[in-house]
């Protein structure tokens, strides 16, 4: 079993925590390819016996703030997503607290804070399927902490080919995730039958 946060004492948090940051400097992590990303976080989730979510979230989000780097696309489409959802009248929750209290999900939506109905998470095409390991991830602790059972959606921007888009949305279809998009360009062509504006137009969520 991998341990989260909330399961070490202040020492051993502020040790792991101070040591990924000064490694993650070290390896000029704003700068790293999202294969080179994915090899140090094995190696911290190996090292310190903690979950994927738990380094990505409870450590590393916020990190390129913390260095005075500028925001990424993906804060600047979050940005972009829940301003779209706000005017459509639907409650967004942003960087919603998970059971741990330290994982954090992209977007909650909902009735309210105390009822939400689905979580979302942004991601960019080329590494749709870290997007959608968190969005199950998120649902399962969302559902273990509250017995409340929220839909998954994953939304995705940047560019990717028709033929692969098909084979992300099968997968959506299988893991029964909602798969839309903003801001995503395939084979040159901005995706429009799954976007959030068509999503909000047509289909409800789910």
């Amino acid at each position: 079993m991998t341990r989260t946060l909330t399961e070490l004492s202040s020492d051993q948090r502020e040790m792991i925590i101070t040591t990924v940051h000064k490694e993650a400097e070290a390896a000029g992590w704003s700068q790293l390819s999202n294969s080179r990303k994915s090899a140090l976080y094995s190696a911290w989730e190996s090292q310190y016996n903690l979950s994927h979510a738990t380094l990505k979230d409870g450590i590393m989000k916020g990190f390129d703030a913390a260095q005075g780097i500028p925001k990424k696309a993906e804060a600047e489409i979050q940005d972009e997503v829940t301003r779209i959802l706000r005017l459509a009248g639907i409650n967004v929750i942003e960087q919603a607290q998970m059971w741990t209290g330290k994982e954090r999900a992209d977007l909650l939506i909902g009735y309210s804070a105390k009822f939400p109905t689905h979580v979302i998470e942004i991601e960019r095409a080329d590494s749709w399927s870290e997007g959608l390991r968190q969005a199950l991830w998120y649902q399962a602790a969302i559902f273990k902490a509250e017995r409340r059972h929220v839909l998954p959606v994953l939304i995705l921007f940047g560019n990717t080919s028709s033929d692969r888009f098909e084979q992300i949305l099968a997968t959506c279809d299988h893991n029964h995730m909602t798969l839309c998009t903003h801001r995503l360009d395939l084979d040159g062509t901005l995706e429009a039958e799954y976007s959030l504006g068509a999503l909000l137009n047509g289909a409800a969520f789910g």
